[in-house]
């Protein structure tokens, strides 16, 4: 079913959509990504009830200040990850250059966790999109939404084919405002993609969905 040229909602694997609630947002972007995130971001409400994990492709040092950055422009706080974050509502995390971001299921007394490694399971991306988005459905199956935006390559179509199998909801940018379509074409590809859109519909959604509680 498409919609306007804008919106594209697919179901190649037969597997039902779950639309909240959600215990997590992953986000993976590359080249073009900080803008779309950045605007993304700006649209959350304070108090967003579902936290974000962000992958994106940066050099090495400056995640940080790209962090700080964020921080000052959006409604939800925003930091780097460090080890052993634990994951809180109205916050997004962004994974740091050069360690690979795993999440973790954790007991109700402590909270689910990020983990952190400096190693190099995939040795193109660090950190990946894919193991992110892997270990988002492994942690937390279908209640998990993932977006996947702009970047060149395939990294995170198989994290995002992993939480489509799991019942996630995936939502892919659409061609039209990628700066590379080549991430999110090759998730819809895979047959990992509920819905495609265009940047600037994917907050909108992102919230629509988040809120169900």
């Amino acid at each position: 079913m498409l919609d306007s040229g804008t919106s594209g909602m697919f179901n190649t694997l037969g597997v039902p959509a779950h639309t909240g609630p959600f215990d997590v947002v992953v986000i993976g972007a590359s080249f073009g990504g900080p803008k779309v995130i950045e605007r993304i971001l700006g649209e959350l409400p304070r108090g967003f009830p579902v936290p974000a994990v962000i992958c994106q492709h940066i050099t090495a040092g400056m995640t940080g200040m790209w962090a700080e950055r964020l921080n000052q422009t959006s409604k939800v706080r925003v930091r780097e990850a460090t080890n052993r974050s634990v994951l809180e509502v109205g916050c997004a995390y962004i994974a740091p250059a050069g360690l690979q971001m795993r999440l973790e299921r954790g007991p109700m007394t402590t909270g689910d966790r990020i983990r952190l490694d400096p190693d190099f399971a995939d040795s193109l991306h660090v950190p990946s999109i894919d193991i992110l988005f892997s270990s988002a459905a492994k942690a937390f199956g279908p209640r998990v939404l993932a977006v996947l935006l702009t970047g060149m390559g395939s990294d995170g179509a198989s994290g995002m084919l992993a939480i489509r199998q799991a019942g996630g909801y995936t939502i892919a940018e659409s061609e039209s405002t990628a700066a590379s379509y080549n991430m999110p074409g090759s998730a819809v590809a895979a047959g990992a993609v509920v819905q495609v859109l265009a940047n600037e519909h994917i907050g909108a959604r992102v919230i629509e969905l988040g809120s169900h509680r």
